[in-house]
């Protein structure tokens, strides 16, 4: 694979890298196509589950040899647990695991040329040695002049340019996986999960957004316990933010330090509280769910670090989606209210308002069953324990695909509010918190 020094740029290059690829996908499929033809039993799920995986293999592939925002995209994709098979998701997942940092000299470069000079003059020190590394960008220890402890995220080089090319790509690859398995989405919606993500990445990959952003939220967010850093102005620029360092524990070594369970109730509770009080009241959450981006300090709180993707919610959407969570729970735990529960569907736009309710009940149901469940066990009771949350079943591979086919579209802060909410219920599952999920319960308060 190839280093990050050496991330492909030319709209020429990342083009062949993905032509390749695309050959490649329609080869596997017109080879599994024959094999299914002269086959002369019935083909199981099994082989449409390898063939998937091979399918995953080589956008997995293809997105690694082009790093950079194709990393990114592999980060956002392996979450679409609705949409996407788990086989394919997996193998998104592993590329986002893979960013090396790149080197001194263009860490050097890219500061001098957002900031206009040298990392020595710029600061009293400047650690080259980045101390954490992420999908567009890595972070690096400073000291400012008046001795202010900086933590400075520096962009690596290229990054913006290959958005709208990355993503082009990222379409022609899924126009050619749609006709390689039938659990896919209509066109218009894997449109709207592209354009999305474009909004996304072009805001996460401008610092002066995510500076904004850190602003705002510094402001506004009035909950107790949590630290927001600030940025440090001077020193920032559209690919270089410096802001304060906060000093800490990330999630897995404060695990390791083997918490008890009311410092992990504690810690649940905050996440929990953040991301509704977010929703409820600010209408506008942290939508990256990396639990790198969360610091537990020495005094209990908790430290915000990552704001470059942020999401704004309509309150058409929080309104609908929150009418939704108790039909969830009606229709998905008790079996009852399902015409509720479609009406709240068809109001979030996933189904179309041409569907009976005996469609819904026989072809969708069925299908949607283990995600609802899973989406709505934390909220049966005004308390739950994440200790025995359910993984996540995404798209089961015994589903009928009936399902997917009837998915007409959704709110465009959708996908967003999915990844945030998945991340959320995963993070609290890995520290086994036992927490009050009443969410409602922030919805009277009025915003600060």
């Amino acid at each position: 694979m190839a280093s990050s020094n050496n991330m492909p740029t030319s709209k020429l290059t990342r083009s062949a890298i993905a032509g390749i690829a695309a050959t490649k996908i329609g080869i596997k499929h017109i080879g599994y196509k024959t094999r299914q033809a002269i086959s002369a039993t019935p083909v199981d799920q099994q082989p449409q589950q390898e063939h998937e995986e091979k399918i995953g293999e080589i956008i997995f592939s293809v997105l690694s040899q082009l790093r950079g925002t194709a990393v990114k995209l592999s980060q956002l994709l392996s979450m679409e647990a609705d949409i996407l098979p788990k086989t394919i998701r997996d193998k998104l997942h592993a590329a986002c695991h893979q960013v090396p940092p790149i080197n001194k000299a263009l860490v050097r470069k890219q500061i001098v040329h957002e900031l206009g000079d040298i990392p020595k003059q710029l600061f009293k020190e400047f650690n080259s040695q980045a101390f954490s590394a992420a999908s567009i960008g890595q972070v690096h220890q400073a000291v400012a002049h008046d001795n202010t402890l900086l933590a400075v995220k520096v962009q690596y080089p290229g990054i913006g340019a290959t958005i709208e090319s990355d993503l082009n790509m990222v379409r022609k690859l899924f126009w050619l996986l749609s006709k390689t398995t039938s659990k896919f989405p209509k066109k218009q919606v894997i449109a709207l999960l592209m354009d999305e993500m474009q909004a996304r990445l072009q805001e996460e990959t401008n610092y002066i957004t995510e500076a904004n952003n850190l602003r705002w939220f510094r402001q506004y967010v009035n909950l107790p316990g949590f630290v927001i850093p600030a940025v440090y102005e001077s020193l920032s620029g559209r690919r270089v933010l410096s802001m304060d360092r906060l000093t800490g524990q990330h999630l897995e070594p404060w695990l390791a330090t083997n918490p008890s369970q009311t410092q992990r109730n504690d810690l649940g509770q905050k996440l929990f509280d953040f991301f509704w009080y977010c929703v409820l009241q600010l209408k506008k959450i942290n939508a990256d769910p990396h639990p790198g981006n969360f610091l537990i300090l020495a005094d209990g709180q908790l430290g915000l670090l990552d704001f470059g993707c942020v999401r704004c919610l309509s309150e058409d959407f929080v309104g609908d989606f929150t009418e939704m969570m108790p039909k969830i729970v009606d229709g998905y735990f008790f079996n009852k209210n399902t015409k509720a529960l479609l009406e709240s569907y068809q109001k979030l736009k996933f189904i179309e308002k041409e569907v009976t309710l005996a469609t819904f009940e026989l072809e969708i149901m069925p299908d949607l069953q283990p995600y609802g469940q899973w989406l709505g066990e934390a909220y049966v009771e005004k308390t739950f324990d994440f200790s025995n949350k359910k993984p996540c079943p995404g798209k089961p591979e015994n589903m009928s695909g009936s399902a997917i086919q009837f998915l007409s579209g959704m709110y465009s802060e959708q996908p967003c509010f999915d990844r945030a909410h998945l991340g959320l219920m995963n993070l609290l599952s890995q520290i086994g918190a036992n927490i009050n999920t009443d969410y409602l319960r922030f919805e009277d308060n009025e915003t600060s």
